[in-house]
């Protein structure tokens, strides 16, 4: 749920912010060019899918954004000179002043030879287009990165094949009957922090090649009550990575007299989250060990 609250809102966003960036990037644009900036805008921001944009991009072919390359001043391709600083643009004809191209030996109009002298003439230069790619990368990136994000979240909740079992009961019980020292001495030293579980994990190996490995988990939760209801979910998504989720209740008595002995398939690169509530994502301090964790009445 709160996954997909985020993938909602960042989806608005994008709504929001690419028509904003498209409006604004036309306007300047379009007024560089001396084209109606006011109606462009309107058309590349309300015609849906890009459209506007895209028949803007084509029609601005015809009105360059070009620049005097003395003062900056913007200027027009058909401009002989600089209207703000006077710098020759463009060759003309010394009679009728009309614009001819620097390789032609008569001018056009009035048919008078033309001279070859071109060293004054400084070509008008075109601005560098950067905000274009900007808003490239927000129209293209953002809504591929936001498709890609909502992809792996949802498959990352997805409910994945292989079961498990969860036996929750009391800690003296428990010691009772697996007699281990190590276990012992380890719950003595776990902690008190409530946002914490303890946890002890084995890799059972399979005794035929054919068959997976399971994997045993005792967990100690320092606020976790006697008979206390869990959810066990496995989980993985498309990138073949393989989560266990439990989820405990805080219904119950005597809260930190208990552990819980979960055994599932999989190998040691199983993430374990685990949940007090559905919303108490505590911290899980595991340790790995070589000895089993299950005792003689629940295990083969």
């Amino acid at each position: 749920m709160f996954v997909g609250s985020i993938v909602l809102f960042v989806y608005l966003a994008v709504l929001i912010i690419v028509p904003i960036l498209v409006g604004v990037y036309v306007f300047r644009d379009a007024s560089r060019r001396g084209m109606n900036a006011a109606l462009w805008t309107l058309i590349a921001v309300l015609v849906p899918i890009l459209v506007g944009f895209i028949i803007y991009l084509l029609v601005r072919s015809s009105y360059p954004d070009l620049k005097c390359p003395q003062c900056g001043t913007p200027v027009r391709e058909s401009y002989v000179s600089c209207p703000q600083c006077g710098a020759r643009l463009k060759a003309s004809c010394p009679s009728c002043s009309a614009p001819v191209e620097p390789d032609w030996k008569v001018c056009p109009r009035c048919a008078s030879p033309l001279s070859q002298e071109t060293s004054n003439i400084q070509t008008p230069v075109r601005k560098k287009d950067r905000g274009l790619w900007v808003v490239l990368a927000v129209v293209v990136i953002v809504p591929l990165a936001v498709l890609l994000f909502a992809l792996f979240s949802l498959t990352s909740l997805a409910p994945s094949s292989g079961g498990g079992g969860v036996t929750s009961l009391p800690t003296e019980e428990y010691l009772a009957m697996t007699d281990n020292q190590e276990i012992k001495q380890w719950l003595e030293n776990c902690g008190d922090d409530p946002n914490t579980a303890y946890v002890l994990r084995h890799v059972v190996s399979s005794e035929t090649e054919n068959d997976s490995n399971s994997l045993e988990y005792l967990i100690y939760m320092p606020g976790l009550p006697q008979d206390s209801p869990v959810e066990i979910t496995p989980m993985s998504n498309f990138l073949g990575r393989h989560t266990l989720r439990l989820t405990f209740e805080a219904d119950g008595i005597n809260p930190g007299s208990t552990v819980a002995l979960v055994t599932c398939s999989g190998d040691g690169n199983q993430e374990l989250d685990i949940y007090f509530e559905p919303n108490q994502k505590l911290n899980c301090e595991i340790t790995s060990v070589d000895y089993s964790l299950g005792f003689s009445e629940y295990t083969n």
